[in-house]
């Protein structure tokens, strides 16, 4: 299974930690060119800032339309894939997970890292290789930074913003089209920004380029309030409905993180 790593091309620094990491995990990859807000005209953010629970930023329209890129590249070649941004932080066994995950046909998109946050996990665990297992995601909270993704859960993906919108890409994978969604335990992955709530040392200095802007504000709040509504019921839906099979949890990363 190849790597997609999401990347600015000002991002140099990024793209080399992930190169030397992916070489050693002998991950083979491709790099996609990432949306840079700088860029991004203002037709385009106008068309699909206005479609999510709240008003985007322009760099939360350039991250989720880079991410579209490569649930495009997922989608037409046919193949699942990992798909990283440059800020992922891998561990030691990610290359025979991501191997393992490839014979899997019953998933849409697996979900590899963790953000010091509770997710709803199925109380059933299926091992995958050593100390590794798969869960069923019943709800995530945030972070699409590590997962894989097979072009049946691309092509949902895809098909879910051209009728509803843009949204945050987090939000889209978390809680947009009903995926057939699977969490690591432990995380094999976690962004670079979290190494401090693990106590790991962080290999490479970043800071974001999302949230370095004010959140937008809406002229009319009364249809952003709606759709948050509409989003936090299926929410609740979607965890009523495993109450008995399902558990919150922190996922905790492996210990053999890089």
């Amino acid at each position: 299974m190849r790597a997609l790593v999401i990347n600015l091309a000002r991002s140099r620094e990024r793209m080399d930690f992930q190169t030397v990491q992916l070489a050693g995990l002998g991950i083979e990859f491709e790099r996609v060119e990432a949306i840079d807000a700088v860029a991004l005209d203002t037709d385009t953010y106008q068309t699909k800032a206005y479609d999510w629970e709240r008003p985007l930023r322009d760099t939360e329209v350039a991250c989720s339309l880079s991410h579209t890129k490569a649930w495009q590249i997922v989608l037409e070649s046919n193949r699942p894939h990992l798909v990283l941004e440059d800020d992922a932080l891998l561990c030691s066994k990610t290359g025979t997970l991501i191997q393992a995950l490839e014979s899997y046909h019953n998933y849409d998109c697996v979900n590899l890292e963790t953000r010091g946050r509770r997710k709803t996990v199925s109380k059933k665990k299926t091992p995958l290789i050593e100390d590794f297992k798969i869960s069923k995601l019943v709800q995530d909270k945030s972070g699409a930074a590590a997962y894989v993704l097979w072009p049946d859960g691309a092509k949902k993906l895809l098909n879910w913003i051209e009728t509803r919108g843009l949204g945050l890409a987090d939000a889209i994978i978390a809680a947009g089209p009903s995926l057939r969604h699977g969490q690591i335990e432990p995380a094999a992955a976690l962004q670079l920004d979290c190494c401090h709530l693990y106590g790991i040392e962080c290999p490479l200095e970043t800071q974001t380029h999302i949230h370095h802007v004010d959140k937008p504000k809406a002229k009319m709040a009364l249809p952003f309030r709606w759709r948050r509504l509409l989003a936090q019921l299926k929410i609740a839906l979607r965890k009523a409905s495993a109450l008995a099979t399902a558990e919150s949890k922190e996922i905790i990363p492996s210990k053999d993180t890089l």
